[in-house]
């Protein structure tokens, strides 16, 4: 996609402000929604009288097809020209986004965040190659690609911070109706500013490979989100993971065949690569889903506000945005294999602390134990793809960056899947224990505990008020220390599978032409 453009790039003027603005503002808006909602998911649910695995929809929706899309969005940015692609899929993004802010219940909005999503994963890539036509000096290519990166990071870092704030002022709806003045501003830079850019239509895309990798994974995140409130024997149940597992192994199969593959399998026959990518999913399945859960620990345990518990992100934000900053800079003394497994312990660290949490932990605690994640993701995730990078031919480190970029989206797909289901397992379990002692019956418990599940306090006959939710409060925590403890062993196989594969070879020769890569994938993600 960049070399495709590189012989007109030379002779491109200095970008305005107004392009630069464009660019960056996409980024920001694109990357933003990927956190911004977390803390609202209290408000969502009193809203919309949504239930815990709605909830979940409402994170995954986006994340799901932003990951599922990614790998060929860089080819429909291609096919339909950088610029035009990028307007559309700005102008698809606010369309999301005014479905979202007028949502009359969840599957609405689900709706829209799946059509955010969509937009996202071909505004991203866009981006990127618009940066390469408009700065065709390598070094000024290099430093515009890590500022760029730098910001959609920011952006992912302080979602919380802004949506928290927003919910508390005015309400939830405009955590998502924000982007339409700012989507309206990006497209005007961009139809006033950006050039036009030659439409590529070398390769076909992979039309099967995108439908049956989001049907796969579609099929996977619903069995587990809804097993829990289903029935784990539910035909219904049972059957959504028979369709992800043969969708899955199509989507292999179709994948090993195609001329035009979405994802190159043949990467993953290296094996340094293949543990980056197992590396990668691990990050997003265990380090990165401990934000959503961190949401609903500060509002449903701590009782915190939208902007008090935004704000209680920023010790993971200010980790993270240092860690990556000094993150180069280890690479000069240690491997970068030392530096992953050192990021993978210090969230596994952070994600065992918080699974000892509760309504009486003071917040200085938790502080620590986000100081840890936002560390370890930001110390692991670029010299992970450094790692998966160095180990693949010069020629292959767009493709390899996008599947180690994509894999990370999966992992928190999967994740928050995962680890809700978990979550709820837990806290269901000793709910209904906790009603049983209270001298609630078994099917008065079991119909209060599925109602609250739902969005709802039931009036329980001998059970004040008061102590239903010091009891919905205490159990709530203890599921989500199971999800926790369940992330931190996640964190740590991962770390002991790194450990157990062979340092990566010296880098081709040739690999300085890609040194902007590890940059751009790891702060993306």
């Amino acid at each position: 996609m960049i070399a495709a453009e590189s012989g007109a790039a030379a002779a491109t003027p200095p970008p305005s402000p107004l392009a630069k603005l464009a660019l960056f503002g996409a980024a920001f808006l694109a990357m933003l929604d990927l956190s911004i909602s977390m803390v609202a998911l209290p408000a969502l649910r009193d809203g919309l009288q949504a239930s815990l695995s709605g909830l979940q929809w409402t994170v995954d929706a986006y994340t799901l097809c932003f990951a599922g899309l990614l790998l060929v969005g860089g080819l429909i940015s291609d096919r339909l020209g950088h610029r035009t692609a990028l307007l559309l899929s700005v102008t698809l993004f606010v369309v999301g986004s005014a479905v979202c802010t007028g949502a009359p219940n969840l599957g609405v909005l689900i709706t829209g965040r799946a059509i955010q999503g969509a937009a996202a994963a071909v505004l991203v890539p866009g981006c990127m190659a618009l940066i390469a036509h408009l700065f065709p000096d390598p070094a000024q290519r290099v430093k515009m690609l890590g500022l760029w990166s730098a910001l959609s990071g920011i952006a992912v870092a302080l979602g919380p911070v802004i949506g928290g704030t927003l919910v508390d002022l005015a309400g939830w709806r405009t955590i998502f109706g924000i982007n339409l003045p700012l989507g309206a501003v990006v497209l005007f830079c961009a139809a006033k500013a950006l050039p036009v850019t030659q439409a590529q239509r070398g390769r076909r895309l992979d039309v099967a490979g995108v439908v049956l990798g989001i049907v796969w994974a579609f099929s996977l995140a619903f069995a587990v989100i809804e097993g829990g409130s289903r029935g784990w024997g539910s035909p219904l149940i049972i059957g959504a993971f028979a369709v992800a597992a043969l969708g899955l192994a199509a989507f292999l199969v179709v994948e090993s065949r195609a001329e035009h593959a979405m994802l190159p399998l043949s990467l993953f026959r290296l094996p340094v690569f293949a543990a980056a990518g197992a590396t990668a999913f691990v990050l997003g399945c265990s380090l990165s889903t401990a934000f959503y859960f961190l949401s609903l620990y500060l509002q449903q345990v701590l009782d915190y506000s939208p902007m008090k518990a935004g704000l209680g992100f920023l010790p993971a934000a200010a980790a993270m945005a240092l860690a990556a900053r000094y993150a180069a800079k280890l690479a000069a003394t240690f491997k970068p294999r030392t530096i992953t497994v050192t990021g993978l312990g210090a969230g596994m660290i952070g994600l065992a602390g918080l699974a000892f949490t509760g309504p009486d932990t003071p917040f200085a605690l938790v502080g620590v134990a986000l100081v840890l994640i936002g560390a370890g993701l930001g110390i692991a995730i670029p010299h992970n793809n450094s790692t998966a990078l160095g180990s693949v031919p010069p020629t292959s480190a767009g493709a390899a960056s996008g599947t180690i970029q994509t894999l990370m989206q999966f992992g928190t797909v999967i994740g928050i899947a995962v680890l809700g289901a978990v979550q709820a397992g837990g806290f269901h379990d000793a709910l209904r224990e906790r009603l049983a002692g209270l001298g609630v019956g078994a099917d008065a418990a079991r119909q209060a505990v599925d109602a609250i599940s739902e969005g709802t306090v039931p009036a329980l006959e001998g059970v004040q008020p008061k102590t239903l939710v010091e009891a919905v409060s205490d159990t709530f925590a203890h599921g989500l220390q199971h999800s926790w403890a369940v992330a931190a062993v996640i964190a740590a196989v991962g770390a002991l599978a790194v450990l157990l594969v062979r340092p990566a070879p010296a880098p081709p020769a040739a690999a300085p032409a890609t040194a902007a890569e590890p940059t751009k994938a790891g702060a993306a993600n």
